[in-house]
């Protein structure tokens, strides 16, 4: 859970940009690089130099503020204003090529809106406007054969067989995983799925950057943390709700199934594996991941890393342990590879 593309355009409630200029601006040099503030700088639009002039009017009252309690001799004017972190760190070969030479890369992402620091779209570095492809290979939707699961317990009675035997299969996964997706590594970025004509520049450079880190080749996982949020969310209308990536891949899945028709089981497995309904695009992750059914206190993030640094929050979030525990053994797995 990285905020891989920075947080300006993904905090959990949406802002305008300049109030992401002020907030990112008070947090200091982290709130810059988060916000992608330095980004504004280096654009030539109008409104990117107003949110660059309020950055600097607001860095200086604030060092100001500094100056006098402390006694400072702070220089703000020095610092290097050229370089946007976030953005370099997604399309620089200085920091892609060591991320490029791992044997896999893993990302794990909270779907449904319960993650206030880190939302989906971020940590999974999804864009409304990308066409990449992710294959899924494994949901709790999914029965061990690739077909549709019945319910959260079977799934996780598969989860528990498949590791008593030692071979995790494709399909069996924890209740707690939405799915489980990778994107093949790629020697060039792929096309956006549509084209904006009002498209801005900083929503230009998060396509890109989404782009870029996808064409390294990744593994994804989506988890949904609703039910162990110690809070109890709050059911919405059936007139709110939009379709969630289970409903996305039970629509899919299901379709394969209906257009096999007649043939043996076998038959039936090996078209599963290859059909077109295992891919979905960035696009398609994006929107499905954005919500879920009902309204959740933020607190996933904690309960996913399972924040244990007082004993009242290792009670509040002890059920993001098992998260924890399968992020180890994906990392054991990979070792092993």
């Amino acid at each position: 859970a990285t905020p891989h593309l920075g947080v300006s355009q993904h905090t959990y409630l949406p802002i305008p940009r300049l109030a992401e200029t002020i907030i990112g601006t008070g947090m200091g040099a982290t709130g810059r690089d988060l916000f992608r503030l330095n980004a504004d700088a280096m654009n030539d639009g109008a409104a990117a130099k107003v949110n660059a002039a309020a950055a600097k009017t607001v860095k200086r009252l604030t060092s100001f503020r500094m100056l006098q309690g402390n006694n400072a001799n702070i220089d703000v004017e020095n610092e290097d204003e050229s370089d946007c972190v976030i953005r370099n760190m997604c399309l620089d070969e200085e920091f892609l090529v060591p991320l490029r030479n791992f044997r896999r890369r893993i990302a794990y992402a909270n779907a449904y809106g319960t993650d206030f620091q880190v939302p989906c779209q971020t940590a999974a570095f999804l864009n409304d406007n990308s066409g990449v492809c992710h294959f899924l290979i494994g949901g709790r939707c999914l029965t061990n054969d690739g077909g549709l699961g019945e319910n959260a317990e079977e799934g996780a009675e598969r989860k528990r067989s498949s590791d008593e035997e030692g071979d995790a299969e494709e399909g069996a996964v924890p209740p707690f995983v939405v799915a489980v997706l990778r994107t093949d590594q790629q020697s060039q970025t792929q096309s956006p799925a549509r084209k904006l004509s009002g498209q801005n520049v900083a929503s230009d450079d998060l396509l890109q950057m989404s782009q870029s880190l996808d064409a390294l080749g990744w593994t994804k996982v989506f988890v949904d943390m609703r039910d162990s949020i110690p809070v109890p969310g709050l059911r919405k209308p059936s007139w709110m709700c939009t379709n969630s990536l289970d409903d996305l891949i039970k629509q899919r899945e299901g379709v394969n199934d209906d257009s096999e028709g007649e043939g043996s089981d076998e038959a039936k497995n090996k078209s599963r594996g290859t059909n077109s309904s295992r891919l979905l695009t960035s696009q398609d992750l994006s929107r499905s991941t954005a919500a879920g059914d009902s309204i959740n206190v933020p607190l996933g993030h904690t309960v996913m890393v399972a924040n244990s640094k007082s004993e009242a929050y290792k009670q509040m979030n002890f059920q993001g342990r098992p998260v924890m525990d399968k992020l180890a053994h994906d990392i054991v797995l990979s070792l092993d590879e």
